[in-house]
C-alpha cells in the first residue's frame, strides 16, 4: 500500500508542473503509481483509518459482559466469544481488555512522623558464610528512627529470639534512648499469630518491650510500603555497603558495618530530609525515652534432658549435671550462652558454640564418673586385698586378667595364698620379673619367689 506521504508528494509536484514521468523518476516510483494518484483532489480519510480487527465485532458483548462482572478473565471472555464464531487467540483478546480497563495505581501518601515518634526494624537475605566449616544464611538486622534516620546495621547468622533481642537492645543502645513504637515485620520472632489486623505478638518481644517501654507494631502483610523507612536503607546497605566488601569473618564484616554506619551512613546528607542524620539526632533525643534495660534481654526456655544428661540447642549438643538426665531442663538462653536454672538461682553457664553435630561434655556435670576415675582404693574386697600385696600387684593384675590360666577369682586367691609364704619383699620382685617376662601364671610367679 503507497504511503499517505507519497500520495501528498505526487500532489505537490503536480502543482509545481512537474510531468507524470517528471514524478515518477523524482520520487522513484513507478509511472502507474503517479497516474493512480494524479487525479486525486484529496484524501479520503475513512481509507487510511485503522484497519477492521478481528475482535470489533465483539466490542460490545464484551463491555456488556463486564458491565455486569468487572472481574471477568481475558481466559473467559476468549472462550465465551470463541463459542460465537470468534477466530482470533486468546492474546488478541488480552490485549483488547489491557486498553479498555482502566488502570488500578496504588496511591501514595507522604508519612512524616515527629521526633521520637518511630523507629523501624527490618531484616534482608546477603547470601551465605562459612562459619567453623559449616554454612550459614547470613542476615542484616536493620534499624531506622524515622525522623533523624539514624541507622544501625549488624549481620548474624542465628534467627532465635536471644540474638534479636540482643541486635535490639544494641540498635537502641546506639541511638542512645528509645522511641514510642517500633515497627517490625512479620516473622515469626515477632508475631506468634495474626488475624486481619488483630496481631499477637511474640511474648518474649512483649516482656522486652514493657521493660524498654516502646509500643511494637507489625506492618501489613506483604506491604513493604508500611515500614517503607527501612526498607530503603535495606537497599541502600546491599548497594553502598556489602556490594564489593571484603571480610574474612563475621566478627570483621560487624565491624566494617560499624564503621560504615558512624562515618557514611549517618553522615551523609539524607536524600529526603537534606540534613545529616546525626545532625538531627542530636535534635530527636530530647524525645526518646531513657534506655532502662542496662544488661543484654534473654528468654526463658527448656529442653529435655537425655538419659546422658544432654540437651540439644541450635544443632549442638551440651552437656548438664547429671542428676538432670530424662528431666525438663530449665534455662535463660542469651545470645552467646545459657544459664541453667534450678527453681529461680543460676547452677551453671554453659557457652554456646557455633557449628552444627558437636557434643560440648564437661567432666563436672558427672560426678560419680569422675570419683571413679579418680578412686585410689578398690572396690572390691578381693580386689584390694590383692593389690596389697605388693606396689606392682595393681598392674600384674590388670595382666593376669588377659591370660587364660584358669578363671580370674582362683588365680587371685591363689597368689594371696602363695604371698603368705613370703615376705612383702619377696612377692614384690617376683612380680617385677613376672612383668619384665609377662609372666601372668601361678607357676611362674611361685618358681621366681622361691629363687629368691
Amino acid at each position: 500500500m503507497t504511503e499517505v506521504a507519497t500520495i501528498v508528494d505526487i500532489m505537490l509536484l503536480k502543482k509545481e508542473g512537474l510531468s507524470k514521468r517528471a514524478v515518477a523518476k523524482r520520487l522513484k516510483i513507478s509511472r502507474d503509481t503517479v497516474s493512480k494518484y494524479w487525479n486525486c483532489a484529496r484524501l479520503e480519510k475513512g481509507n487510511y483509518g485503522p484497519r477492521a480487527k478481528l475482535i470489533d465485532p465483539y466490542r460490545d458483548y464484551i463491555t456488556q459482559r463486564l458491565d455486569k462482572y468487572p472481574e471477568l478473565s481475558a481466559k473467559q471472555l476468549f472462550e465465551e466469544i470463541k463459542d460465537n464464531g470468534f477466530e482470533g487467540s486468546d492474546r488478541t483478546v488480552r490485549r483488547y481488555l489491557a486498553a479498555i480497563r482502566p488502570h488500578k495505581y496504588r496511591e501514595y501518601k507522604p508519612f512524616e512522623t515527629l521526633p521520637g515518634e518511630q523507629a523501624q526494624v527490618d531484616w534482608g537475605h546477603f547470601g551465605t558464610i562459612a562459619v567453623e566449616g559449616v554454612t550459614y544464611k547470613l542476615y542484616a538486622f536493620v534499624f531506622t528512627l524515622c525522623w533523624s534516620r539514624v541507622s544501625y546495621v549488624e549481620f548474624i547468622i542465628r534467627g532465635d529470639t536471644a540474638t534479636f533481642l540482643s541486635c535490639l537492645h544494641r540498635a537502641l543502645m546506639y541511638v542512645g534512648g528509645v522511641p514510642q513504637e517500633i515497627v517490625f515485620d512479620n516473622a515469626k520472632i515477632v508475631v506468634s499469630e495474626r488475624v486481619g489486623k488483630i496481631v499477637r505478638f511474640n511474648e518474649d518481644l512483649l516482656h522486652f518491650a514493657l521493660a524498654c517501654g516502646f509500643m511494637p507494631r507489625a506492618c501489613w502483610t506483604y506491604d513493604a510500603e508500611s515500614k517503607g523507612k527501612v526498607e530503603s536503607v535495606v537497599k541502600y546497605v546491599r548497594r553502598n555497603f556489602f556490594y564489593g566488601c571484603e571480610f574474612s569473618d563475621l566478627t570483621d564484616l560487624n565491624r566494617q558495618a560499624l564503621d560504615w554506619c558512624n562515618n557514611k551512613a549517618n553522615t551523609r546528607v539524607h536524600g529526603t530530609t537534606g540534613q545529616i542524620p546525626w545532625q538531627r539526632l542530636n535534635d530527636e533525643r530530647d524525645y526518646l525515652r531513657p534506655l532502662t534495660v542496662p544488661t543484654r534481654p534473654f528468654v526463658l526456655e527448656n529442653r529435655h534432658a537425655t538419659r546422658t544428661s544432654l540437651i540439644s540447642v541450635e544443632g549442638n549438643q551440651y552437656s548438664v549435671p547429671s542428676r538432670w538426665a530424662r528431666k525438663r531442663v530449665r534455662f535463660r538462653r542469651y545470645e552467646s550462652h545459657l544459664e541453667l536454672l534450678e527453681g529461680q538461682d543460676v547452677v551453671d553457664t554453659i557457652q554456646l558454640e557455633y557449628g552444627r553435630g558437636k557434643r560440648i561434655i564437661r567432666d563436672e556435670h558427672y560426678p560419680g564418673h569422675e570419683r571413679a576415675r579418680l578412686r585410689t582404693t578398690a572396690a572390691n574386697p578381693l580386689q584390694a586385698k590383692f593389690e596389697g600385696l605388693a606396689p606392682e600387684a595393681s598392674a600384674y593384675l590388670q595382666g593376669l586378667s588377659q591370660s587364660r590360666a584358669g578363671t580370674l577369682r582362683d588365680q587371685m586367691e591363689r597368689i594371696i595364698t602363695l604371698a603368705e609364704a613370703y615376705s612383702p619383699a619377696v612377692v614384690s620382685l617376683a612380680m617385677q620379673r613376672a612383668l619384665e617376662y609377662k609372666g601372668f601364671w601361678l607357676r611362674f610367679l611361685k618358681g621366681h619367689s622361691e629363687a629368691l
